[in-house]
């Protein structure tokens, strides 16, 4: 895989030539090397699928832990729990399945111990003795849905919602508002738990942002949906391979970032007339929805350089400098919610070799890895969360 990433790399690097070659009045030349570039990238993408193939398992590899696990503690547990396996042969990149080891047993053991009820407790609610746990994976398109579910007593909204207040993670206004699914949600915030006493299992809410965060590390998004006295629910999605990613890549301060494909919804250019303050927050109205904003810059904290003031004018929001100049706004999505990132250029979509952060930068979460442009160029990859919660905390 190394040295697919290299050709990769190589094959970029043909585009920043022809560019160059363009530039210097060589069209004659940049036009061959367009037509080079072509037949290159044809056999990189043939040569890259060749390995992935190579890469790929079934998820019965990671789903071979289980019928003993759910044996073993269903055991301890004195309850009487049936795992019924769907899927198994169903193909994932073998890092994938690796990343998925972890939140797996954090989903299976929360069914287990706080999920699924004893025997007596479920006949008296007129169920069936024997629990179910069912663990199923199916392929969608470019990605793998593994399911997580029990018929246990489910998750109570309420209990919820009012256990998050009063461990000061919501505040009284989002009590008020918050029901349904959106607070079945906050399972996954930091610091949630319901259980009242602590077991060397896990309880229903214990470790689960670390499960959301897991899942998210490696492209992926976490859903969970609940029915009180009928049961949970969980589906993680996550990339068929994370061998190889797909970047835009954008400029903020003079700098080059990355940002992954799949995350990103479109890119406008907007009016500054059409840029709007709302209870601090900058907002654009596209097709009809209130879309926040946020200055990609700001968020990173990073300084513009004096010969670049005039840049900054006009792409900042409020300034009285600039207004009839447009901003550049990457539209994003995550977790269902749209959100625009202020840019200073779109560039092209690159295929890039993703590597994790090292060093100094290993904890820096706004960062999903590194990445080597074709023109010898480190590109920081973002991590798109991370980098709208940032935003939030520097307001």
């Amino acid at each position: 895989m190394e040295l697919v990433g290299e050709l990769i790399v190589a094959k970029n690097g043909l585009t920043f030539l022809a560019q160059s070659a363009d530039e210097s009045g060589g069209r004659a030349l940049a036009r061959r090397i367009k037509d080079q570039y072509s037949g290159l990238h044809r056999i990189a993408e043939e040569l890259q699928a060749a390995v992935l193939d190579i890469r790929m398992l079934p998820l019965s590899v990671a789903f071979a832990r289980f019928p003993r696990l759910v044996r073993d503690l269903s055991r301890r547990l004195g309850k009487s729990v049936e795992l019924v396996l769907k899927g198994e042969d169903t193909m994932a990149d073998k890092d994938v399945i690796e990343a998925l080891a972890d939140p797996l047993v954090r989903l299976v053991r929360n069914s287990l111990d706080h999920g699924v009820e004893a025997a007596g407790e479920r006949v008296a609610a007129g169920k069936p003795a024997t629990a179910r746990i069912t663990l199923a994976a199916t392929a969608d398109g470019d990605a793998v849905l593994v399911e997580i579910s029990d018929d246990g007593r489910g998750v109570d909204p309420e209990r919820v919602r009012l256990t998050a207040y009063e461990n000061g993670l919501i505040s009284a206004d989002e009590l008020a508002t918050t029901a349904g699914p959106a607070a079945v949600d906050l399972l996954f915030r930091p610091g949630f738990s319901t259980v009242e006493q602590v077991s060397d299992l896990s309880g229903r809410g214990v470790g689960m942002d670390a499960v959301r965060a897991g899942v998210e590390k490696v492209g992926g998004s976490v859903t969970m949906r609940s029915q009180p006295g009928r049961g949970t629910s969980t589906r993680l999605r996550l990339p068929l391979s994370m061998a190889v990613t797909q970047v835009l890549v954008v400029s903020v301060a003079g700098q080059r970032f990355g940002i992954p494909v799949d995350l990103v919804a479109e890119t406008v250019r907007v009016p500054a007339a059409e840029m709007n303050r709302v209870l601090r927050q900058d907002v654009i109205v596209l097709r009809g929805e209130v879309v926040p904003v946020v200055d990609l810059a700001r968020a990173l904290d990073m300084p513009w350089p004096p010969d670049e003031s005039s840049v900054r004018s006009r792409v900042v929001a409020g300034r009285s400098d600039g207004e009839s100049a447009d901003r550049a706004i990457l539209i994003v999505s995550v977790g269902g919610r749209r959100a625009g990132l202020l840019v200073e250029q779109f560039h092209r979509e690159v295929d890039v070799l993703l590597k994790p952060m090292e060093g100094l930068l290993a904890y820096a979460d706004e960062f999903s890895g590194t990445a080597l442009l074709g023109d010898g160029l480190v590109l920081l990859v973002l991590n798109v969360k991370e980098v709208l919660g940032l935003a939030a905390r520097v307001g």
